[in-house]
């Protein structure tokens, strides 16, 4: 099938047998998380997985307008609304908004199908992202089919797990009812930098902790990772990609995809 967006792949070096689809963050592109060193060491470590980074299409940033050192866009999954980076429950009304989010969730879902269409089934699938990418992983990972506009019948996918690296939870009101029925059965892996001022560890930990009422929320239990529901990890950095976050990613994988023979 064609593809919405253009990516990079990073191809697996024995049987291809599983699949994460990692979106990056604002402003940035599949390219530069490619030939990220640590992606390149965990893409090594698990080599059975092969890994997709979609490029994000450019739109305008409503937080950028007015802001003669920004360009009025870039590459995102969805709008910035306000900085400093907050949530406000009006946000969750303004149509546009909605509808932006809607599109990269349809953008994504078309890069899944075409996992799904080559052979691998959805439970080898992962879907994950940095920033912007984590917020829009959880959408469209764990939403059901009112992120799709409600036409799609189905109601959301039943993959092996989502990533979300330095993200949040936008449009929370409306996320916890368009939650798919398989949502609580989909292991989480959430992580985030104590440091983090682009997005607090604050406004992140209060976005998974919000639906904690729905999926089971864990905070630091390492045993745990992997398993169903979201497992909520700290780490003594800023944006930038701790070792130990990627070892605790790598543990995740090895997890939700056993390797096959």
């Amino acid at each position: 099938m064609s593809l919405p967006l253009t990516f990079v792949t990073i191809t697996p070096k024995t049987k291809h047998t599983a699949t994460v689809i990692f979106a990056h963050g604002l402003g940035d592109s599949g390219l530069e998380f490619s030939n990220n060193k640590e992606m390149r060491t965990i893409a090594s470590q698990l080599p059975h997985i092969k890994w997709v980074f979609p490029n994000a299409p450019e739109r305008s940033i409503t937080a950028w307008k007015g802001d003669t050192r920004r360009r009025s866009s870039t590459r995102g999954w969805l709008d910035v609304l306000h900085e400093p980076l907050t949530y406000l429950s009006e946000d969750d009304d303004i149509q546009e908004y909605d509808e932006g989010i809607m599109q990269s969730v349809k953008h994504l879902d078309a890069f899944i199908q075409s996992e799904i269409d080559s052979g691998i089934s959805q439970g080898r699938i992962v879907l994950g992202g940095f920033g912007q990418g984590g917020a829009i992983s959880l959408i469209a990972g764990l939403g059901g089919s009112q992120w799709r506009g409600g036409s799609d019948t189905q109601d959301g996918w039943k993959l092996g797990g989502v990533i979300c690296l330095g993200g949040w939870l936008p449009m929370r009101d409306k996320y916890k009812k368009r939650l798919s029925m398989h949502a609580s059965t989909i292991p989480v892996f959430w992580g985030h930098g104590v440091q983090n001022e682009s997005v607090t560890w604050d406004l992140s930990w209060e976005s998974a902790n919000f639906i904690g009422d729905r999926l089971e929320v864990r905070y630091g239990q390492y045993t745990k990772v992997g398993e169903p529901g979201v497992s909520f990890m700290s780490y003594g950095v800023a944006t930038l990609l701790a070792e130990s976050e990627m070892e605790d990613l790598r543990l995740f994988l090895k997890k939700v995809f056993p390797l096959q023979g």
